[in-house]
């Protein structure tokens, strides 16, 4: 096994152990966006999700509908995260932090934006980064006890 699919290969599993450690109940997957009721960007990011989800259209026609609410609105945190998810499970790592990167900025009390970053740099061979931005968010919230695990199994 080459070295770099063994480092990939060793993340991923200490990834799912620090993840199978975990409180169940703290966080979902998918944290719900309280969205206002009718905002009609948040209405065409559910439509590309259930594209998605329910493979009842072209996922790319989707995911061109997300990147058309950000060019509305940049910040959109839906379409974020959404995308973020997708660039994660599709393998496309350097989106993926992009997304998270952006999504933890906006949003720095969000565990799960930056555990997913930091996934997100092990996965584009960034360690340092990945401890560094674990540690920069455990200095402001000490008991987030996910980062916390997963800081100490890097």
């Amino acid at each position: 096994m080459k070295k770099g699919a063994l480092i990939a290969f060793l993340t991923a599993v200490v990834f799912a152990v620090v993840l199978w450690q975990s409180p169940r109940t703290a966080y979902q997957n998918v944290p719900e966006v309280v969205s206002e009721e009718g905002n009609p960007l948040d209405e065409k990011v559910d439509e590309a999700v259930a594209i998605i989800q329910n493979g009842e259209g072209a996922p790319m026609q989707a995911i061109g509908m997300l990147l058309e609410v950000l060019r509305e609105d940049p910040n959109h945190e839906k379409a974020l995260l959404w995308l973020g998810n997708f660039s994660m499970m599709s393998g496309q790592w350097d989106k993926a932090v992009d997304r998270f990167h952006q999504l933890s900025q906006l949003h720095p009390d969000n565990e799960l934006y930056t555990l997913n970053k930091a996934q997100a740099l092990i996965q584009v061979g960034d360690t340092a980064a990945a401890l560094s931005s674990a540690n920069n968010y455990l200095n402001t919230y000490p008991e987030a006890n996910r980062v916390k695990e997963f800081a100490e199994g890097l």
